[in-house]
C-alpha cells in the first residue's frame, strides 16, 4: 500500500512539474523551483483543484487559470530596504514573528530557521544572500517565498528603534515580479 502511494505521488509530482514547467517556460529557473514548485505552496494546491474539477486539463487550460501570475515580469536585483517597504499584511505578519523570534503560527522549526539565516546572513556581504521572492506593488513590495532569510536579514539594520519601520535599510537580494498583472495576484 506504502509503494503504490510513493507511486502515485511520483506520478502526481511528474505531472505537476511537466504541466507547470510548460505554463511558466518564462518564470526564471530560482522562481520556477522555488516558489511555483514549493511542494505544499500555492500553485501546488491550485493546480490540484483545476485537476480534481477537469482531469483532462491541458496545459492551456492551466495557463489560463494562471494568466495574471504566468504575465509577470521577473528581474533579480538588489534592493536596499526595511520593514517600512513591504506591505501592511507582510509588516504585520514579520511584527507578529517578532523577525524570527516568535513563532505565533506553529511553523517546523521557525526560529531555529531564522536563526540560522541570521547567522549567514551577518556572514555574507550585504545584497549577496540566496534571493528572496516578491512582488512590487507601487511603492511596497509583497514577499511571497524567503520569510526567513528576509527576517533575519532586515533583522540585521535593528538599530535600536522599537519600530522596526524605522531600522536601518539593509540589501536584500530578490527577484521581483512587475507587469500589468501584479495587483491581480492575491
Amino acid at each position: 500500500m506504502i509503494l503504490l502511494k510513493n507511486i502515485l505521488n511520483e506520478i502526481s509530482s511528474n505531472k505537476s512539474y511537466e504541466i507547470l514547467s510548460g505554463v511558466f517556460s518564462d518564470a526564471p529557473e530560482y522562481v520556477f523551483d522555488d516558489f511555483v514548485m514549493s511542494k505544499n505552496g500555492f500553485f501546488q494546491k491550485e493546480l490540484e483543484k483545476i485537476l480534481r474539477k477537469n482531469p483532462d486539463a491541458d496545459e492551456d487550460d492551466v495557463a489560463y487559470e494562471f494568466n495574471d501570475w504566468v504575465e509577470l515580469s521577473w528581474k533579480e536585483q538588489v534592493l536596499k530596504l526595511n520593514a517600512s517597504d513591504f506591505t501592511k499584511e507582510n509588516q504585520k505578519t514579520m511584527m507578529q514573528r517578532k523577525f524570527g523570534n516568535a513563532n505565533p503560527n506553529d511553523v517546523p522549526n521557525d526560529e531555529e530557521r531564522t536563526e540560522y539565516q541570521r547567522n549567514l546572513a551577518k556572514k555574507l556581504k550585504p545584497g549577496t544572500n540566496e534571493s528572496v521572492i516578491v512582488l512590487k506593488l507601487g511603492n511596497k513590495f509583497r514577499l511571497l517565498e524567503g520569510w526567513h532569510r528576509t527576517m533575519a536579514i532586515l533583522s540585521l539594520g535593528n538599530n535600536g528603534e522599537s519600530d522596526p519601520t524605522k531600522w536601518n535599510k539593509i540589501k536584500i537580494k530578490a527577484y521581483v515580479a512587475t507587469g500589468s498583472t501584479v495587483k491581480n495576484v492575491w
